[in-house]
């Protein structure tokens, strides 16, 4: 009985080994059954996914500098981010917490004090296709903790989270706009400078005022998701395990819309702007750092880093996809200015 039993043993054992080789050598595997199985065997997988090393401690950090509570060198904070020498010390700052992560940071200088800030996370398979992570980095002269320190410190905290993510098959640019409140200056030249490069952009994914939830229930505005975007944005949610209520808008006025208008699939996350659960400090004094839900604020982030994190490890989309034209879902217009000068109510 013993031999009989020894030999079954040792026959499973070979099948499960016979099993194993076919389905690494088999050419014939689909695209999709190979993602799936790499990202099963990544450690970073949807029941431990790369948002959970999202640090509530480095997102405060960062909003607080970010909105000068505190300080970011000796005797030097960030009043406001509305002046041309406000918004230079936002650079300066955005610079050297990029550089301390390890990236070599390159401005996008457009015009005489318009810069955006912007870095570079390559892949770990050499590839020329790219996904933008971004934010605008400006505020109306006052120290916008949701507008958008909120939004700048979820795009800081994907830099530092992501490059942790193994096996990455997409390349990820991470942006900072300059000049967003005055008609997505920056944005908009952004987009444009990598369209005349002809960068293969496959998805934009900005957030703008992403730290007010009132109603405590922790709703993420999805705006305007382009292509598959909205039912990726769904399935991630799901598959890793976030479960945070989306709520589907059309509303634009952020800069998502530069690079939609360029012919990439974008999407901005927000709070509840368009249902109006959103800050009622919106481009006033008032919009400072103790009003920051940091919370929702974290699990925004989450959710962005683990759309991005399966996008980039090429994780394949829902089978069925509905594309919905985006006027069937409510919008709520976004003020822009002429000048800094008039911006602040």
């Amino acid at each position: 009985m013993k031999k009989v039993l020894l030999a079954s043993l040792l026959a499973s054992v070979a099948l499960t080994l016979l099993s194993c080789n076919a389905l690494i050598s088999n050419p014939q595997i689909s695209q999709q059954t190979q993602a799936l199985r790499g990202f099963a065997l990544n450690r970073n997988t949807p029941q431990a996914g790369i948002e959970k090393l999202v640090d509530p401690a480095r997102i405060e950090a960062n909003l607080a500098a970010l909105t000068g509570k505190n300080p970011i060198a000796a005797n030097t904070s960030i009043p406001e981010r509305g002046t041309v020498q406000g918004r230079a010390l936002t650079r300066q700052y955005l610079s050297q917490t990029l550089e301390s992560l390890g990236y070599k940071v390159e401005p996008h200088e457009y015009r005489r004090n318009g810069i955006n800030i912007t870095a570079r996370l390559m892949a770990d398979e050499p590839t020329d296709e790219y996904i933008v992570v971004g934010a605008h980095m400006d505020s109306v002269r006052n120290a916008g903790a949701d507008d958008n320190a909120s939004g700048s410190t979820a795009v800081l905290e994907a830099a530092a989270v992501l490059p942790q993510l193994k096996g990455r098959k997409v390349n990820i640019l991470f942006a900072w706009f300059d000049e967003e409140e005055l008609g997505l200056i920056g944005s908009g030249y952004l987009a444009r400078s990598l369209k005349k490069q002809g960068m293969k952009i496959t998805s934009v994914h900005t957030s703008d005022m992403l730290g007010w939830d009132a109603d405590g229930d922790k709703t993420v505005e999805v705006a305007r998701p382009d292509g598959i975007l909205w039912d990726y944005y769904q399935m991630v949610n799901k598959t890793h395990g976030l479960n945070l209520p989306l709520d589907r808008t059309s509303t634009g006025q952020s800069d998502h819309v530069s690079f939609h208008d360029q012919g990439y699939a974008s999407v901005c996350l927000s709070e509840e702007w368009t249902s109006n659960d959103s800050t009622p400090y919106y481009h006033q004094r008032g919009d400072l750092f103790p009003t920051i839900n940091k919370e929702f604020l974290a699990a925004g982030t989450q959710l962005m880093i683990a759309v991005v994190g399966d996008l980039s490890l090429k994780i394949p989309p829902p089978p069925s996809i509905q594309m919905i034209p985006h006027d069937r879902f409510p919008s709520r217009p976004r003020q822009f200015h002429s000048s800094y000068e008039e911006a602040l109510h």
